[in-house]
């Protein structure tokens, strides 16, 4: 049975920056894929610090994890999830798997550039 909420709840893919408060200049993100891969990075254009796997549960958001060097990639994860406390187009307030709030806020479109020495994506 689907539930009717699901169905007004904002799209997900996109850049989410992580904090208290919107910074979408700088600081930890969230690139959120279309095609249900997740990348946390650093923006404007830093580094990609671990990259795994997402579902939009509408009441949670479940992902696995992989940080660096990305050794275990092929391998079955299981997957964590992170509760949704309040949800909006723009802001996410969310509650790890070990209770920790996380807030993510939706970046405009065009706020991730290519790294240094690199023209574009």
């Amino acid at each position: 049975m689907l539930i009717p909420v699901l169905a007004a709840l904002a799209a997900l893919p996109g850049v989410w920056s992580l904090g208290a408060t919107a910074n979408c200049s700088a600081g930890q993100a969230w690139v959120f894929f279309a095609d249900g891969h997740y990348a946390e990075i650093m923006l404007p254009a830093g580094p990609i610090n671990a990259v795994g796997q997402w579902r939009d549960e509408g009441n949670a958001i479940a992902y696995s994890h992989e940080h660096l060097p990305f050794t275990a990639l092929a391998q079955p994860r299981t997957l964590k999830r992170m509760t949704v406390e309040t949800r909006s187009d723009d802001r996410m307030d969310l509650r790890g798997p070990t209770g920790v709030a996380r807030i993510f806020h939706r970046c405009p479109e065009g706020v991730l550039k290519a790294p240094p020495g690199q023209v574009a994506h």
